[in-house]
């Protein structure tokens, strides 16, 4: 009986040493899978902020850029050169993320090209970082010899060709046929031997002459060309007195007459009238050396003179209507110094007098008359311009973490 007890007391006390480990394991396993439960919840709350977070990094982003396209820093952006960049600066936003937007000019010259960067770092600790980038293009408004938005009439054997100042100066016997043409009204040509050499594309209707290359009458509509604001800080401020000069720079007025020559030196680069009138065979001479640009609010009238570049390169002078849209002519007259480029979207264009023009010409209409031709220059549509558009499609995201 003794050895039975004992042996009862054995087996009691080892059925004892076996729960208590179990049990020990159990609450250790237990102890665990809450660890691991709190862990996967804390990650999975970690996970959910930080992709919020990374959300709102990318709207900050993305506010940056679009408020760098919307307020552009037209003249620092002016003033950069190819290879360089200009830093806008870290802003803080209401949710305390921020952004910096960098702009970079990646062309090698002539037609800009701009890449705007924009950098974003979130509030938080998961807020992370973004960049985001964007292309912005210069716009050139010298496509072609010729644009209108109304119509453009050639008569008389007026015309137009090509060349390139590039690669020397235009040769009478071998032009280009790149004096192409278009509107957003019709072409209509008549009298004389009348020739686009180019092609010649119309909204409207293209009748009448002779078109070298491709003739499209119903076209889709171009884009409108707007106008530009005036140069800030008034008109030109002096020109050189004398018989025959007439200028009041508080009205900005230039009239000169009775045969006197009109001499613009460089510098300054820009100058800035309401109007110009030559009469008598006046005229107004631009010297080489420099691209010069002359920005008139008003109105131009040089049919009883002419303006001269001593350059003889269209792209060292430019013509620029500005200011509130109006509807005066402008009346040219071509010649052997005429070159230049015409920038005037809302004034009608006349060309008289049966000369030449070495350039391109944007009106709200074009008419030449008596044989007057026009010789675009190539060249102008690879010059810095002055109208900017986003490239689309160029919107990347180039990292985020």
């Amino acid at each position: 009986m003794q050895t039975y007890r004992w042996m009862g007391k054995s087996r009691a006390a080892d059925q004892r040493g076996f729960v208590l480990p179990g049990v020990i394991f159990s609450l250790a396993m237990m102890g665990l899978l809450a660890v691991v439960a709190v862990r996967t919840a804390d990650d999975e709350r970690r996970s959910e902020r930080a992709l919020r977070e990374s959300g709102a990094v990318l709207y900050a982003d993305e506010a940056g850029l679009r408020s760098a396209l919307g307020a552009w820093p037209t003249t620092a952006v002016q003033a950069l050169k190819p290879g360089d960049s200009l830093s806008l600066g870290w802003q803080l936003l209401p949710n305390r993320a921020s952004h910096r937007v960098v702009i970079h000019r990646v062309d090698q010259g002539g037609l800009q090209q701009y890449a705007v960067v924009a950098q974003a770092k979130g509030a938080g600790p998961l807020g992370g970082r973004s960049t985001v980038v964007q292309m912005v293009s210069g716009v050139s408004v010298f496509r072609w010899g010729i644009f209108t938005e109304t119509g453009i009439t050639l008569t008389g054997g007026a015309g137009t060709d090509g060349y390139d100042s590039r690669n020397g100066p235009y040769n009478p016997l071998t032009p280009d046929s790149t004096g192409s043409v278009a509107t957003n009204g019709s072409v209509v040509m008549n009298g004389g031997p009348t020739i686009v050499k180019g092609d010649a594309a119309a909204v409207g209707t293209v009748t009448g002459g002779t078109v070298t290359g491709g003739s499209t009458s119903g076209a889709a509509p171009f884009p409108h060309m707007p106008n530009l604001a005036c140069p800030t800080g008034g008109y030109t401020p002096s020109l050189p007195q004398g018989r025959g000069i007439s200028y009041d720079p508080a009205t900005g007025a230039l009239r000169v007459t009775g045969r006197v020559n009109l001499t613009l030196k460089t510098p300054p680069t820009q100058y800035y009238f309401s109007e110009v009138v030559l009469t008598g065979n006046s005229t107004l001479t631009v010297n080489g050396g420099q691209h010069v640009d002359i920005y008139i609010e008003k109105k131009l009238d040089i049919s009883g003179g002419g303006i001269l570049n001593t350059s003889a390169q269209p792209t060292q002078l430019g013509l620029w209507a500005c200011g509130i849209p109006n509807a005066t002519q402008w009346t040219l007259t071509g010649g052997s110094g005429a070159y230049f480029s015409v920038y005037a979207p809302s004034h009608p264009v006349v060309i008289t007098g049966g000369s030449d023009l070495w350039g391109a010409v944007v009106g709200a209409s074009y008419t030449a008359t008596g044989g007057s031709k026009l010789h675009y220059d190539e060249g102008l549509a690879q010059l810095p311009s002055k109208l900017l558009t986003v490239v689309t499609g160029s919107w990347a995201q180039l990292g985020v973490n």
